[in-house]
């Protein structure tokens, strides 16, 4: 069963996936899709830009479909506040699965540096993490992989 095959809580240590490059408005839900079907993982937090989890037909859209491929959910965070990184930090010390992109928003510049916030989310809480690879395909990186598969 892939559940199995993904460890999913420890007490007070949370899951941070960090999922790169962001290139797409497509990509939160690609990989929201693939981490239910590929490897089981439900209830994941995804950050999300302020324009589109507040916007009345995005945010509505977007709720649905995460709901619909495994019960995750949107947080808006603005990546100049530091508000929606403190809901990550609290998700993370209470065993969540949170999926960021660390690039932030500037899809057009897939080459862009990461913004310095998940490393302060590292740091803070110290969680699992799990670098996968977005392109034609969803990888996981090649020394994560052990950990996907481990029990």
């Amino acid at each position: 069963m892939p559940a199995e095959r993904f460890p999913m809580r420890e007490t007070g240590r949370g899951l941070l996936i960090l999922a790169r490059p962001h290139v797409s408005l497509w990509d939160g839900p690609r990989v929201a899709w693939w981490l239910s079907k590929a490897y089981g993982v439900r209830n994941a937090v995804f950050p999300v830009d302020p324009d589109y989890a507040r916007h009345p037909l995005w945010a509505r859209l977007l709720r649905r479909y995460g709901d619909w491929v495994g019960g995750h959910r949107m947080v808006p965070m603005d990546t100049h506040s530091p508000f929606g990184l403190r809901h990550l930090a609290k998700a993370l010390h209470c065993g969540q699965t949170v999926v960021l992109f660390p690039q932030g928003t500037g899809i057009k510049n897939p080459g862009r540096p990461d913004l310095p916030g998940h490393s302060w989310l590292i740091e803070r809480e110290r969680p699992r993490v799990v670098p996968i690879t977005i392109s034609r395909f969803i990888a996981v990186d090649r020394h994560a992989e052990d950990f996907f598969h481990a029990r």
